[in-house]
């Protein structure tokens, strides 16, 4: 009885198919197939995947002769070597290089609409032997937080070796068991349920990020190929693809890398969602990536050094650098920075040890501007830089150091008991982020309705607003519009003012604010406490020493001090105030 049912399997047609089953589907390759590539003459449907014990002549199927690529990337533990079990099968078709009819060497006569019976290179269905850009097969998972094994029963499943295959994602005798596909998967991935099986979601996103909430409109021109409502229900395939991705690794779709930030920009440059970043990064002065240059492996102690350590690596910055996508959650807010747009991401702390998500919006900026050997401003004034001080130090997490001479409070309170220009509801036990200076000229904090942060401004170094750094700038609300977000300037300007020569200097000598001040602050390896409070730090192609060779402040007691310095042709000689 047994061998009359196996013999009735193997010679199935489609006439006489049941919904589900291979006979009838893509993978039916008999003369009743329903494809272009199929047999003359051929009944049996299940011979092309299944050889039957000692049958002649395909003692050799699958072909081993193709030489695969596995797939590689720098975040996975793992490295999958050559193709086993039933992976093999199924390439034995699927990667291009032998015709459906060549596979098995028998009575087996192909009659194919493709030249020489071969999937074209150009079906998605030729993965080609480079698989690179295919979700790794043949190998067991390893220990990773974001992966766990199928539970028992499931669907989704290892082989008897335990390792993940072409099988575990597909039932090549099963067309379909998802409404808005039919690619034999043995799971919807409609909000991510295939991927998530093997994939744990809780170790890569939060309740509400902002991905795996989205319900706004996803579209083919941001990349839905499957029918989804939003980005949502599209879940992990709005930006990865199992097939034919980006093969740098993890998958991430392959029509989008003309650069690093194109896959974000595919939606984030769009109605789609309601920042148009896309017209931030096209702006003069931006964080735009360029092509190949980012890794995900990137940190402290990768090959892939950041902070770099050599003056000539190169710099980018990536929409990743910044945002976790699986993380970010759909909120402007930068306190604390565990939440809202920048949930997930790496960075480095005050100290310079790596946080593996940031607690401080400061943090995500250490990453590039604080040790990194390779900041163009280590070597001098050049392009956009006016402003040239005695000691140079790029190093922002040390200009921060609550332990530095003087410093814009980011990292800590400022020092001074009293600022009277402050506007409310700034105190002088206040902090600022970076954001609050570096950020879009269209942006929220502009009073425009564009993007927060620093995605791009028309302003050089990303500033938000206007900072003229020029000698003899007349004074004005737009030149020094960023310094008077914080700063009131009518009390700046007056004998309210910490300073009271404000006024002489920048409105009657028309001196720029940073001919006197370095925004940032100065760091114990530029400078001191004596002579650097209050953000002295001159600018030396405005500012001129003495005859005697001295350029410099000397702080005295609160709201008094003296400078001993040409300026403007003028000579002070320990003149106080």
């Amino acid at each position: 009885m047994k061998r009359i049912l196996i013999a009735g399997l193997l010679s199935a047609t489609t006439a006489g198919a049941a919904p589900g089953t291979v006979a009838g589907s893509k993978h039916d390759l008999s003369v009743g197939g329903p494809g272009p590539i199929k047999a003359v003459s051929e009944t049996q449907v299940c011979i092309f995947c299944h050889v039957p014990h000692r049958t002649p002549g395909m003692s050799a199927r699958p072909d081993p002769r193709a030489s695969h690529v596995p797939y590689d990337s720098t975040t996975m533990r793992v490295r999958p070597g050559a193709p086993t079990g039933a992976s093999r099968v199924c390439l034995s078709c699927h990667d291009g290089t032998i015709a459906v009819g060549e596979t098995v060497r028998g009575n087996i006569q192909m009659n194919a609409a493709a030249p020489g019976g071969r999937i074209p290179a150009s079906r998605r269905s030729n993965l080609g032997t480079d698989l690179r850009n295919t979700h790794p097969v043949s190998f067991a998972p390893g220990r990773d937080a974001t992966i766990r094994v199928p539970p028992r029963g499931d669907a989704a499943h290892l082989d008897g070796a335990g390792q993940v295959q072409c099988t575990s994602c597909h039932d090549p005798h099963r067309e379909s068991v998802d409404g808005l596909e039919r690619h034999f998967l043995v799971k919807p991935t409609r909000n991510s349920a295939l991927c998530i099986t093997c994939h744990e979601v809780s170790a890569l996103e939060g309740p509400s990020a902002s991905h795996a909430t989205a319900t706004a409109p996803f579209g083919a021109a941001e990349g839905n190929e499957g029918g989804y409502r939003s980005v949502a229900e599209a879940g992990c395939r709005a930006c990865h693809r199992s097939h034919l991705a980006d093969p740098k690794g993890r998958l991430l779709d392959k029509r989008a890398t003309e650069d690093d930030d194109a896959l974000c920009l595919r939606c984030h440059g769009t109605p789609v969602t309601r920042r148009d970043i896309r017209r931030d990064v096209l702006k003069p002065y931006s964080h735009a990536a360029g092509r190949d240059v980012h890794d995900a492996s990137e940190g402290p102690r990768s090959a892939r050094r950041i902070p770099e350590t050599s003056p000539s690596a190169q710099r980018h910055a990536a929409c990743v650098d910044c945002h976790d996508p699986h993380a970010a959650e759909a909120r402007d807010a930068v306190a604390p920075a565990a939440k809202g747009v920048l949930a997930g991401v790496w960075g480095i702390d005050q100290s310079g040890q790596r946080v593996d998500r940031v607690r401080f919006e400061y943090e995500v900026c250490f990453k590039c501007h604080g040790d990194s050997a390779n900041q163009p401003q280590a070597y001098g004034a050049g392009g956009l830089d006016r402003v040239r001080r005695a000691v140079t130090d790029v190093n922002l997490r040390r200009v921060f150091d609550p332990s530095a001479p003087s410093f814009h409070p980011v990292v800590a309170p400022g020092r001074a008991p009293i600022v009277p220009s402050l506007k409310a509801p700034l105190t002088p036990s206040s902090l600022v982020y970076c954001s609050d200076c570096h950020a879009s000229d269209t942006g929220a904090g502009a009073g425009g309705t564009g993007a927060r942060g620093p995605h791009g401004s028309v302003y050089p170094h990303l500033l938000e607003r206007s900072y003229q750094t020029a000698d003899r700038t007349p004074e004005a609300q737009s030149a020094y519009a960023l310094c008077y977000k914080c700063h009131d300037r009518d009390v700046l300007l007056s004998d309210r003012s910490s300073f009271r020569l404000h006024r002489r200097h920048v409105v009657d000598q028309q001196s720029p604010c940073s001919a006197c001040h370095a925004s940032h602050g100065v760091s114990l390896a530029a400078g001191t406490a004596v002579n650097n409070a209050h953000l002295i730090d001159f600018d030396v192609t405005i500012v001129g020493p003495d005859p005697r060779g001295l350029r410099q402040y000397t702080a005295g007691v609160l709201g008094s001090g003296s400078c001993t310095l040409t300026c403007h042709g003028s000579r002070h000689e320990a003149r106080g105030y």
